[in-house]
C-alpha cells in the first residue's frame, strides 16, 4: 500500500475570506471595539445636531389660552358663553431630534385669539399654534376650533345707588345722615344684562357695627337689581367709579347718643274749670320722648316743652288733646313729634273723697 499523501483540494473563496476577516477581528479586538463605540457616539452627535431630522411627539391634556379679550371689548363685543369649560386637547408635533426630550406644549403657544371676532352671535374661532425652527410645528390637533356666543359690550353711566337699612341701630345710639359713596356708579358688560339693571342696592345693618359717636364708615356689599327686584349676577359685569373697580360701597353714618327726656307739664293748663270742679291731674302719653343729639346738648336738656297750652275754661269733664313737642335747637332726632295730654277734671267733692 502506498503511504504517499494526497494533495488537499483547494478551499472555496468565501471560506478563505471569512477566515481572513475573523483573523482581522481577533487581532487588536479591544481597539477595534473602542473605535466602533466612538463611531456610534460621533454618529449620534451628528444626528442630534441635524436640524432637518425630526421626530413625531404627542402631547395630551394641552390647555387652550385665550387672547384678545381686551381688544374685543374695545371693539364693543364680549364673549358670554363658550369660554367657561374649554376642553383639553391632544396634539402631535414634528420636533427636531436635538430638543425632542425638552419640547413642551407651551413652546407652541396653543391659543384662540378672540380679537378677530367682528360681530355678535354664535362665532367660530380657530385654534392657533406657533411654528419655529427651534421646536418645530404642530401637524395635528384633536380639535381645530371652538364655538362661542358673543354679545355687544356696553357701558351705562350714573346708575343710582339705593341704601337699604336692615336692622335697628343699637340701643343708646341714633344713626343720621346715612349716605353711600359713591351715590351712582358706572356699569359695563353684556348688553343683554346691563340694560336690565335698574338700581344698585346696598344693604347695611347698624346692629352689626361696632358703633361709636361721630362719623363712621363701613364697607358693605351691593346687588344689581332689575326693575322687578330680580338680582342680576354675572362675572362679566363690572361696576366702577372714577375708573376704580368696586366690589363694595362705602356707607357713611353720623352716630349720635340718645336719652329719654320728660315732657314739661308745668303751666300747661290755663283757665278756670266750671264751678264745683277742679283739675285733678295732668299726664302725657308717652311721658318721655327719646331724643338724639350731641353729648353737650343732651347734658343740658332736662325737659321738653309742648307747643301750646290747654284751655279748660268752664269745663266739667276730662279732656285729651294732642300737642306738638317743641324740638330744641341742636337736637337731631325725637322719637315722637307729638304726645297726648290728658287733663283729668272731677267734681271737688269726688276729688276730696279720693
Amino acid at each position: 500500500m502506498s503511504t504517499e499523501t494526497r494533495p488537499q483540494p483547494p478551499q472555496p473563496m468565501h471560506h478563505a475570506l471569512r477566515k481572513r476577516v475573523w483573523q482581522a477581528i481577533k487581532n487588536n479586538w479591544q481597539l477595534k471595539l473602542l473605535s466602533l463605540l466612538v463611531a456610534f457616539v460621533v454618529w449620534g452627535a451628528l444626528i442630534s445636531e441635524d436640524p432637518n431630522l425630526t421626530r413625531e411627539k404627542t402631547f395630551t391634556d394641552v390647555p387652550l389660552t385665550v387672547t384678545g379679550m381686551e381688544l374685543l371689548q374695545r371693539n364693543g363685543l364680549i364673549i358670554v358663553e363658550g369660554l367657561d369649560n374649554l376642553p383639553l386637547i391632544k396634539m402631535r408635533a414634528q420636533v427636531p431630534q436635538k430638543i425632542y426630550a425638552t419640547a413642551h406644549p407651551t413652546n407652541y403657544s396653543v391659543r384662540v385669539d378672540v380679537s378677530r371676532i367682528t360681530a355678535p352671535g354664535e362665532q367660530t374661532v380657530p385654534i392657533q399654534t406657533l411654528s419655529t425652527g427651534t421646536f418645530g410645528s404642530i401637524e395635528w390637533m384633536s380639535i381645530n376650533e371652538i364655538t362661542v356666543k358673543v354679545d355687544e359690550y356696553i357701558t351705562r353711566r350714573r346708575v343710582p345707588v339705593k341704601l337699604v337699612k336692615a336692622g335697628q341701630t343699637p340701643e343708646g345710639y341714633y344713626s343720621a345722615s346715612t349716605s353711600a359713596d359713591p351715590n351712582n356708579v358706572v356699569i359695563s358688560g353684556p348688553k343683554s344684562l346691563v340694560e336690565k339693571i335698574d338700581v344698585v342696592s346696598a344693604s347695611y345693618n347698624p346692629a352689626l357695627q361696632d358703633l361709636s359717636v361721630g362719623v363712621q364708615y363701613s364697607a358693605v356689599p351691593f346687588r344689581l337689581l332689575a326693575a322687578d327686584g330680580t338680582e342680576i349676577k354675572s362675572d362679566l359685569i363690572s361696576v366702577t367709579s372714577e375708573n376704580v373697580l368696586l366690589d363694595t360701597l362705602l356707607v357713611e353714618q353720623v352716630i349720635y347718643p340718645t336719652k329719654f327726656v320728660d315732657i314739661n307739664l308745668t303751666g300747661l293748663v290755663k283757665g278756670k274749670v266750671a264751678e264745683g270742679y277742679q283739675v285733678v291731674r295732668v299726664t302725657a302719653d308717652p311721658p318721655q320722648v327719646r331724643v338724639a343729639g350731641s353729648e353737650e346738648e343732651l347734658d343740658s336738656l332736662k325737659l321738653l316743652d309742648l307747643s301750646s297750652v290747654i284751655d279748660v275754661e268752664g269745663l266739667n269733664d276730662t279732656i285729651i288733646r294732642a300737642l306738638r313737642v317743641e324740638k330744641p335747637q341742636g337736637i337731631m332726632y325725637m322719637s315722637d313729634n307729638a304726645v297726648y295730654v290728658t287733663v283729668e277734671i272731677a267734681p271737688v267733692t269726688a276729688a276730696k273723697g279720693e
